[in-house]
């Protein structure tokens, strides 16, 4: 009598069998390995394993995101590659490849991962940041950045918001009397209210309950950076969704309150738009040019259709990326200078020498105070809010400074490793503006290892609007006071995607 099928295997199941079934196994991953990744950038192919990848290999101690990656940059180069879950994944550290991923092949690298939290929160992908290149993001963009270059040529009207919001804020540290006070929340609470003058409308600000719970929600949200550094992981590992874990419902329920109070108000708005009115907010300028390209008939994106959605990511776009990089960098500004005093008075001086103590500061004397523009570049380049800059994802297959670069392989591009590197930047790690001015004093714009904006088409579509903004800031503030040292310094850098200063508070000293 034959033995059975199921005798047949648990014969077949012996120890010495099992260990070869399981060596051939690997044997056969590691070659699917070699073969998925021949050609592309070096990286720790041995160490992948089934399932997690090279999750191992990353640095578990990294307070930040970029620290988790600097062992891979030191034993790989500054151009890598590895498997993170289900995904190929490629880090670009140097100026060369930077340049070629953001600027010379644009077009290869204009994608976004629409992984599960990036694809959730933005409603199906429907924002111009997170949202993957196409036809709809292209008119979703271009409606944004027309509604936006509206306010930008209105220089009268631009200036007097943020004007209205820098002047609060000089009386707010006036009012401390010199004694020390956090200027995290007065500087948030400044921006937030340009920001939400420029998106709702005169008059419009955080004294408006709904307005004020956006701020608080955005500010919880980017404050949780525990959560949104394990999000970040798990987002490489299509089926960590289905994990009995709660740090996805912790990190996304705040953006889905926001979109509820931005869907209402801007519903209100639709239901009261009149395109013969003038357009008086970011808002009515969106329903505009919607307007203009739904009645223009040789638009060539007349038929590409943006929904409810598209419209109410776009604003919190707006809200969300508009305030909390602005806020961060004067945060940025604040402690520098206080911790680099002789930059300070030489700011100083020059706003003394040019605007004087009875006039303020405006948009027309930019290029009359290069010290205060060249401090701004400054503290971006060594503050590095966004140490590397949001995913990229391959739209065709290409290549990376001769390295092969398949298609929908995620790609970031480490800007903080240029704007730290010695090779470029004397004395990377020191704060000084001089080094964005030449011998006679003139802002150097365009040094080829700048990128806090991105750049390509990927690039920053507010970067005109926080240069405004920062410009006013930071020349109303040192116009009026002397910031001196208090609690909480040298500072210590936090945050997941966004870096901030840790908590730290100066004292406002008024100028005579």
């Amino acid at each position: 009598m034959a033995p059975s099928p199921l005798t047949a295997i648990y014969d077949f199941l012996s120890l010495g069998n099992v260990f070869l079934l399981f060596i051939s196994l690997l044997m056969l991953h590691y070659f699917m390995v070699l073969f998925e990744f021949r050609n592309m950038p070096p990286g720790p192919r041995f160490t992948t394993i089934p399932v997690l990848g090279n999750l191992l290999s990353l640095d578990p101690s990294a307070e930040t995101l970029s620290n988790i990656f600097k062992s891979l940059t030191k034993n790989y180069g500054p151009i890598f590659s590895l498997k993170m879950g289900s995904y190929k994944f490629v880090m670009a550290s140097s100026r060369e490849a930077v340049h070629e991923m953001l600027v010379k092949k644009s077009a290869d690298y204009a994608g976004r991962p629409q992984t599960y939290a990036f694809y959730t929160q933005t409603l199906g992908g429907k924002d111009i940041v997170m949202g993957n290149y196409g036809p709809q993001w292209k008119k979703q963009r271009k409606l944004f950045t027309a509604a936006l270059r509206q306010y930008l040529l209105d220089i009268p009207l631009i200036e007097r918001r943020v004007a209205t919001q820098a002047e609060k804020l000089v009386q707010f540290m006036e009012e401390q009397n010199g004694k020390p006070f956090n200027p995290s929340d007065c500087l948030m609470r400044s921006v937030a209210n340009v920001i939400c003058g420029i998106t709702f409308g005169e008059g419009e600000d955080t004294t408006n309950p709904e307005l004020d719970r956006l701020l608080k929600l955005n500010a919880d949200f980017i404050a949780n950076d525990e959560d949104l550094r394990l999000a970040t992981i798990l987002e490489f590992f299509s089926w960590a969704r289905y994990l009995p874990l709660k740090v996805y419902d912790r990190v996304l329920q705040p953006l889905f309150e926001i979109h509820d109070i931005i869907r209402k108000i801007f519903r209100l708005r639709a239901k009261e738009f009149d395109p013969t009115e003038p357009v008086e907010n970011l808002i009515s300028g969106l329903l505009r040019a919607k307007y203009e390209t739904e009645n223009e008939p040789d638009d060539e994106m007349r038929d590409v259709q943006l929904s409810e959605d598209h419209f109410v990511i776009t604003i919190e776009d707006m809200f969300v990326g508009g305030y909390e990089t602005t806020s961060t960098t004067l945060k940025w500004v604040i402690a520098l200078l206080v911790r680099y005093p002789e930059h300070q008075k030489d700011i100083q001086r020059q706003l003394d020498e040019v605007i004087g103590a009875e006039k303020s500061p405006s948009l027309h004397d930019r290029s009359s105070l290069p010290l205060v523009l060249a401090t701004v570049m400054e503290t971006l380049r060594i503050g590095n809010l966004l140490p590397i800059a949001l995913p990229h994802v391959t739209l065709t297959d290409t290549t990376l400074c001769g390295y092969r670069v398949p298609k929908d392989t995620i790609v970031f591009a480490n800007t903080e490793s240029i704007h730290l590197d010695p090779k470029f930047w004397e004395d990377p790690t020191v704060f000084n503006p001089y080094r964005h001015l030449d011998k006679d004093g003139k802002l150097i714009t365009n040094q080829g290892n700048f990128y806090p904006f991105g750049a390509g088409r990927r690039v920053c579509a507010g970067e005109a609007l926080a240069k405004v903004e920062l410009f006013m800031f930071v020349s109303w503030m040192l116009q009026k006071f002397t910031f001196i040292a208090d609690e909480g310094h040298p500072v210590n850098t936090k945050g997941a995607f966004v870096q901030f200063p840790s908590a730290y508070k100066i004292r406002a000293i008024k100028r005579q």
